[in-house]
């Protein structure tokens, strides 16, 4: 299964501001893209702190299976769409290729790491947001890794914004 972590983030690497609710840094052109990146995988994964945020924008649930890693036990109020799991990502990534998926898009600083730790990863796509403040959710957080990448593509898509494509390098 081909995984890739797709992410949004500021030049200095962030994915939401402090207080996790202000995402107005993301510009309309990234987000269309990321959504339409969604629906042609079919599957995004993501934790609860992206679950929460989704929530709190109302863009939840995508057009798409998504697929909630958490320890916390949430009641599934959307039906054949939504998947709660405290699943580890390789027991994961194996349910939803027993579902038929191939490629899978993981979102989230703490769990794009445990992704990463446990070597998943097969490329990180990310749309760099010409914006920078101090304190906020990294890109990468929480447990350490160490990767190589190769640089697959550099593309601009809108004024002041460029997509960054690479492989992990194994």
């Amino acid at each position: 299964m081909k995984v890739i972590i797709y992410s949004v983030p500021t030049i200095n690497g962030l994915i939401a501001m402090k207080d996790e609710k202000d995402y107005s840094f993301i510009s309309d052109e990234s987000w269309d893209s990321y959504i339409q990146s969604l629906k042609k995988t079919g599957v995004f994964v993501m934790g609860r702190r992206t679950f929460e945020a989704s929530l709190r924008t109302g863009a939840f649930p995508y057009d798409c299976l998504n697929v909630i890693m958490t320890k916390q036990k949430i009641e599934n109020k959307w039906g054949d769409k939504v998947i709660f799991t405290d699943s580890t990502p390789k027991e994961t990534l194996l349910m939803l290729e027993n579902k038929g998926f191939s490629e899978v898009i993981v979102t989230g600083g703490h769990l794009s790491s445990s992704f990463m730790k446990e070597g998943l990863v097969d490329e990180i796509w990310v749309d760099l947001m010409p914006r920078v403040f101090t304190s906020g959710i990294k890109l990468f957080d929480g447990v350490y890794f160490d990767a190589n990448l190769k640089l697959l593509e550099v593309k601009r898509f809108a004024e002041n914004e460029v997509r960054l494509k690479y492989r992990v390098v194994r």
